[in-house]
């Protein structure tokens, strides 16, 4: 146990505290130890000081000297508060507002009564000192209102509360009743938050303690009993601010010298934050030529909301997502992350080719820094069109919060748009067996759909066609062999066979398309064309006839149907099924168109029959009595030569092309086994 006696020493600028510590053994003995505490002022005192703390307030003032016809008097300093004889010549006057008609009374009570109400009266050497709590029985509040000026008008805003105590203390001095103004105010309202800001708002003039004409000499802003220098307080964000009136205190939200506490309810992080504020106001009056006005008030805002704040420092060129979450106080620490639905710890982060670490706040605070590449495998890629691309990154962050050990996840998802696309492209190129094709992947996941001549790429067009296909890592590589469906038919001269191959690659989300057309000639040296509109295309080859024949001198069944052109060893026919002598068949469900090359020289009528070569072709084309007509390429091959003939050819069936409705899928990542 131990006890305490307090004194002040000359001018009260000593002040001495003895505390005795009282050691109690076991046989109930005591033994007392002193030990004296002593403090000297800091900085003289103000004429009149006050003191607004959490649960009281407090005034001391100067003792005012007599009147100057009164000089030579004896001064007799009034007995101390625990005195009888001094307390009975000691009176307190308390002026109050009347409830009904708001003028102010007067209320004269002994300073016995005072302190049985509640006041604390007391005097130094030089001072006198009055002390309540709020709330006291004599205390009345006032609104002092914050008055904004507008270029439109003038307006009032929310009063802030005050607690006003007007006391006079009279005592007794010889022949003289000396009274000391022991007024003093504080105010009440709390602190708010505004932002991401604490507000915290007094008057700047306190009406009840100021007569006029006033002069401010500005406000002072402490923590835990300490000032903070105006480059410190900038430095952590605090601003004092002059306002109609009205003086604000504004600090950050978590901002250096205070306290933070993070709390965690349904996966809802909150933070409470307290600091220990307070402020010293001075001005000067016509009574008094300082007063100085200190007003404690520890500010304590509990669990607030707050979302942590993720910072996107990603520089799209630098193809590196750069995120960093915050700010958080000590008690919050990371555990994991996880990305693509796998959990990585800190420490397994860096071999997955993830960059985790710790980023310090000035204000004491702190956060995470987590670093991704566009091409890692947990960042989804989607093609946009115009060779844009979209990196998303989705990722959860799992903290723990001290000392409770509760978990707190928290869901980021960042995403980016690049132009960094190289898109698919095509190579071909002609070879003996028909076009050769080259599909370059390029740089994105394959989203794309392949046509061919229009025909959907898949795995039976390729068996249908006998494509040659084979898959290297960055390309596919496909012969279209050429009577095969996707090939098509240009047109036939005595140079050969004018075909094309066109390759569309289609991006099946955006529907963006590339065209890629090759075009080739394959020298052919006999070919038979029935095209879907009725024409037929005869390419005939006489460089084997014996005896020689002029291809000038052949037509069809019609002797006016003559070739179109005509080379030392081939003619060319091009005519419609329903001239030129065709006859028409039908066989079935199928209609044939036949007609005939035949050696027909101008002058055969003057001719022996065996003095002329018998020279007869068989052509025709069959097609769907009832149907589309469809494009059919055919190869003539010898046949035994016709009676009184000496050459001939027929025909072989052309190749059916089918569309396939299964799609086929080629890219980087998913390639087709070689098909020949």
């Amino acid at each position: 146990m131990w006890k305490t006696r307090r004194d002040t020493g000359e001018n009260d600028a000593e002040f001495r505290l003895l505390v005795w510590f009282i050691n109690r053994d076991s046989t109930d003995e005591e033994r007392g130890y002193p030990l004296l505490l002593t403090c000297l002022l800091q900085q003289p005192w103000s004429p009149r000081e006050m003191v607004c703390e959490e649960n009281y307030m407090e005034v001391s003032v100067v003792k005012q000297p007599p009147p100057d016809n009164h000089k030579g008097t004896e001064w007799m300093t009034p007995a101390p508060l625990g005195s009888e004889a001094g307390l009975r010549e000691w009176r307190v006057v308390f002026r109050l507002p009347h409830q009904e008609t708001g003028a102010m009374k007067e209320e004269t009570v002994p300073v016995q009564m005072a302190h049985l109400l509640g006041y604390h009266v007391n005097t130094t050497q030089s001072r006198i000192l009055l002390r309540c709590a709020y709330g006291s029985r004599l205390s009345y509040t006032v609104q002092a209102r914050r008055i904004q000026i507008t270029a439109v008008k003038m307006r009032c805003e929310m009063g802030i509360d005050v607690e006003v105590v007007t006391a006079m203390v009279l005592y007794k001095h010889q022949w003289m009743i000396l009274k000391v103004d022991t007024s003093v105010a504080c105010p009440t309202r709390k602190a708010r938050l505004e932002g991401s800001h604490v507000v915290w708002s007094f008057p700047q003039v306190f009406s009840a303690l100021v007569q006029p004409p006033f002069g401010n000499r500005g406000v002072r802003v402490g923590i835990e009993n300490h000032f903070l220098s105006d480059c410190l307080a900038n430095q952590r964000g605090y601003q004092v601010l002059e306002r109609g009136g009205t003086v604000e205190i504004q600090v950050p939200f978590g901002a250096e010298g205070g306290l933070l506490k993070s709390h965690v309810n349904n996966n809802q992080y909150s933070q409470s934050y307290f600091i220990d504020l307070f402020y010293l106001h001075q001005w000067q009056d016509a009574q008094w030529t300082l007063t100085q006005q200190r007003t404690f008030r520890p500010l304590y805002l509990v669990q607030l909301p707050r979302t942590p704040v993720l910072i996107n420092n990603t520089v799209p060129a630098e193809g590196v997502f750069s995120l960093i979450l915050g700010a958080f106080p000590h008690d919050v620490s990371l555990v994991n992350i996880t990305v693509g639905g796998h959990p990585v710890a800190w420490v397994e982060a860096d071999g997955l080719g993830l960059k985790l670490s710790h980023v310090p706040f000035p204000n004491g605070t702190h956060g995470y820094l987590l670093e991704v590449p566009f091409p890692h495998p947990v960042v989804s890629q989607k093609y946009l069109g115009d060779q844009y691309r979209k990196y998303t990154l989705s990722v959860v962050f799992s903290f723990i919060i001290s000392p409770q050990a509760q978990l707190y996840h928290h869901t980021a998802t960042v995403e980016s748009d690049v132009q960094d696309v190289v898109l698919p492209s095509v190579e071909a190129r002609c070879t003996q067996r028909g076009v050769q094709l080259l599909l370059h992947y390029g740089n994105i996941d394959w989203q794309w759909e392949v046509y061919v001549g229009g025909l959907r790429l898949d795995w039976e067009l390729v068996e249908l066609g006998g494509y040659t296909v084979s898959a290297q890592v960055d390309h596919l590589s496909m012969e279209v062999p050429l009577y095969s469906p996707g090939m098509t038919y240009e047109g036939l001269g005595l140079q050969g066979l004018a075909v094309s191959v066109q390759m569309t690659i289609k991006h099946k989300d955006t529907g963006e398309e590339q065209i890629h057309t090759h075009q080739c000639v394959f020298p052919v040296r006999e070919l038979l064309v029935c095209l879907p509109d009725g024409e037929m295309v005869v390419l005939i080859d006489m460089s084997s006839v014996v005896p020689p024949v002029d291809p000038k001198w052949v037509t069809l069944l019609d002797p006016a149907c003559g070739p179109l052109f005509t080379d030392g060893t081939q003619a060319l026919f091009s005519f419609n099924v329903d001239s030129c002598g065709t006859m028409k068949v039908l066989e079935g469900d199928l209609l044939e168109y036949r007609n005939e090359v035949r050696y027909s020289p101008a002058f055969l009528s003057q001719l022996q029959s065996s003095h002329y070569p018998k020279f007869r072709i068989p052509v025709g084309c069959v097609h769907p009595a009832n149907g589309t007509r469809t494009l059919g390429i055919y190869q003539p091959h010898s046949l035994p030569p016709l009676p009184h003939a000496s050459h001939s050819r027929k025909s072989r069936t052309p190749r059916s092309a089918r569309a396939r409705k299964r799609p086929f899928w080629i890219g980087a990542k998913h390639v087709p086994p070689t098909a020949g």
